[in-house]
């Protein structure tokens, strides 16, 4: 009796973080055009380690998760890499284009570009520097992926 009583009980608590949306993790950066234009990069982390995630590009700031619309979303950590400047926002994908922008903008230019692993790898790891590669979501927005520790800082002898 006790066994089933562990095993029902271990059951439901599974069940109960699987489904709970304080396990989900929202991270949102925003882009601002000259002329005052917002659209939102958009990620949604859900499981009890983040891994699975969904990215939307939005002209609407998500307030809440529940808010979130994962059927027009592209799903897979680090789905590309972004960069913004003179209006153009820039997204990198590796290997094909996978997500296109479903809304029109007045003054964002978007461009697509597709590249090989290798230089994927090469401009990813720009990302970790934030200046003007940019990570899905961002390397410092998130401090990495959701709920993880940061790495300890190296003490210089």
């Amino acid at each position: 009796m006790k066994n089933y009583l562990y095993i029902t009980s271990l059951f439901l608590s599974i069940i109960s973080c699987s489904n709970d949306l304080g396990s989900q993790q929202l991270n949102q950066s925003e882009i601002v055009s000259s002329k005052g234009e917002r659209i939102y990069i958009s990620t949604i982390n859900i499981g009890a380690t983040g891994d699975k995630q969904f990215t939307v590009i939005t002209n609407k700031k998500i307030i809440d998760v529940k808010d979130f619309d994962k059927t027009n979303s592209l799903k897979g950590l680090d789905p590309f890499i972004c960069s913004f400047s003179n209006d153009t926002l820039n997204l990198y994908f590796r290997n094909s284009v996978r997500y296109k922008i479903p809304f029109n903008t007045e003054s964002i230019k978007v461009d697509y570009f597709e590249l090989n692993n290798a230089d994927y790898i090469e401009l990813y790891k720009k990302t970790f520097e934030n200046k003007l590669y940019h990570s899905v979501p961002n390397h410092n927005n998130s401090g990495g992926y959701p709920n993880m520790p940061k790495p300890p800082k190296e003490n210089s002898k």
